[in-house]
């Protein structure tokens, strides 16, 4: 397990490296973010702790979301940007992109590693009976701890997504009423 995780961590690098070039254009730079998304999302999977140990977690949010996000609300700020309104629809977008990983995530790691959260629908209860991709041997069981911990950490950003959320419809709603007056 330590081989295919080390891996992995070396081919996140390399996708996080792709992401920062600046001669990418905006599909590879999409594609390459997806790509780390699956190889996060992979290594959390099958060895939890290890992948708490490297924070592939925090790694996940800053480098496949966070600064992304960041990026679109500081152009969809800028007064002067002539793309205001198509960056505003791609940070809308790229939101509900972010609220939509982290919730298939968290079902997920909720589903292989048997977390009851109060808050989570069964898949079962969707009408999907086929739980996991995961071959059980292929896991590293971990901790209880780890497990919510990672649960807990969807949860917070499944919140974070929100509140961008919220301030996004609003700001586009002030702009609308500001070109009304």
């Amino acid at each position: 397990f330590l081989h295919v995780c080390v891996n992995s961590s070396r081919q996140a690098e390399a996708l996080k490296a792709d992401m920062a070039d600046s001669k990418l254009g905006v599909a590879e730079v999409w594609t390459s973010r997806q790509a780390l998304q699956d190889v996060y999302q992979k290594m959390l999977v099958t060895d939890l702790e290890y992948a708490l140990d490297k924070k592939v977690e925090q790694d996940l949010w800053n480098h496949a979301f966070k600064n992304q996000i960041t990026t679109l609300q500081s152009q969809a700020k800028n007064r002067a940007n002539p793309n205001r309104s198509e960056v505003q629809a791609n940070l809308s977008l790229f939101l509900e992109a972010a609220s939509g990983f982290y919730t298939q995530m968290l079902q997920e790691l909720c589903t292989v590693f048997h977390v009851d959260l109060p808050c989570r629908v069964r898949s079962s209860q969707l009408g999907i009976f086929s739980t996991s991709p995961h071959s059980s041997s292929a896991i590293v069981t971990p901790q209880t701890s780890s497990c919510f911990y990672i649960c807990q950490h969807c949860l917070v950003h499944l919140g974070d997504i929100g509140v961008y959320t919220t301030h996004s419809q609003k700001a586009v709603l002030w702009d609308s009423e500001i070109k009304m007056k």
